[in-house]
């Protein structure tokens, strides 16, 4: 039987599977795409929420809000403030796990925390993995080097929902130098894999909501770069997906600006934290456009992190952290 229908129809169904297609490649990662509507630039204020930070970052908050910070009181040290605003420090990295002879004394600097509420550290340091227990009494290293060399010095790490972790190692890398890696630590075998290498300073980086692509700031070339992720754990065909030397028609001011550390929204929006401009730069993909620029509370803007539709910040510049009301959530990575 032939069945009739009307233009207007077919046109609504047409676009219906269009977006639904889009999503299926690429996640929710766009205003147009019915994603939560973000506030304008100037609405949005940094409210002050920690201080005495020797280099402030690493900002990370738990499913009870506990934000964790790196370097509270004193580096090597990670500070945990309540949600009722009862600051101390969590643990001592360097009574915890001393540095092995000849390295220097461990320092976290990036910070995530995994389904089992341990915090997952970059020792940049000491250029260690660690995993830091959930009651900060104990932690183990979960890898110090590659193929019998160590790691110059780790920065930052994320995870995927799976519980792997992805971090970078820029120790000693440059522009002149790109000598930086890329490498994934397999949860369930201890393996490390390296995705890339030959990088001008790897910094922060994110696995994206669908979990098929990984971000990574290349911040000594302004830049960040997306890769494929393979089912096998490899990262394949790098591109850049933001230039920020470059920016792109009807983009928010760019500037030739440092990407630093990073973190999605739910609906696959990328935050990168902007070390020599003091902002969050707020990136859609896949366009790579920067769709809102936020004040992020200070200058030397190191790292980001959701909870609450909050957005927290981290500032080396003012030695604090900050929170911006944004009114969107953060992208559930490991899927409590």
């Amino acid at each position: 039987m032939v069945r009739s229908f009307s233009y207007s129809s077919f046109v609504i169904t047409t676009v219906f599977a269009t977006a639904v297609a889009a999503i299926l490649v690429f996640g929710p990662v766009s205003e147009t795409l019915a994603a939560t509507p973000l506030p304008p630039s100037d609405q949005v204020w940094p409210e002050l929420v920690a201080t005495g930070l020797e280099f402030a970052e690493g900002p990370a908050l738990d499913g009870e809000g506990n934000l964790y910070l790196v370097n509270y009181r004193g580096n090597g040290k990670i500070g945990k403030i309540t949600p009722t605003h009862k600051a101390s420090v969590f643990c001592d990295l360097r009574a915890l796990v001393p540095a092995p002879e000849g390295r220097k004394p461990a320092q976290a600097n990036g910070l995530k925390i995994d389904r089992e509420g341990r915090l997952i550290a970059s020792d940049c340091g000491a250029g260690r993995l660690l995993r830091v227990a959930a009651d900060g009494r104990s932690a183990e290293v979960l890898a110090e080097g590659f193929e019998g060399e160590p790691f110059r010095g780790v920065n930052d790490v994320a995870l995927d929902r799976a519980g792997n972790i992805y971090f970078s190692d820029p120790g000693g890398s440059n522009a002149k130098n790109p000598i930086g890696s890329v490498y994934r630590y397999a949860v369930d075998t201890g393996k490390v894999t390296r995705l890339d290498t030959g990088l001008a300073f790897p910094n922060g980086l994110a696995v994206t909501p669908d979990q098929r692509k990984l971000c990574v700031a290349e911040s000594d070339r302004h830049r960040v770069l997306i890769y494929d992720l393979t089912p096998d754990g490899q990262a394949e065909n790098r591109r850049v997906l933001t230039d920020f030397a470059h920016p792109k028609q009807r983009d928010y001011e760019a500037r030739e600006a440092v990407p630093d550390g990073m973190i999605f929204d739910a609906d696959g929006r990328l935050y990168v934290a902007m070390w020599t401009c003091g902002t969050i730069n707020v990136i859609e993909l896949p366009s790579g456009k920067i769709v809102r620029q936020y004040d992020a509370g200070g200058p030397k803007a190191t790292n980001c992190h959701f909870h609450g539709r909050f957005l927290y910040t981290t500032s080396a510049g003012k030695e604090a952290a900050f929170r911006l009301k944004l009114g969107v959530d953060g992208f559930d990575y490991v899927g409590r």
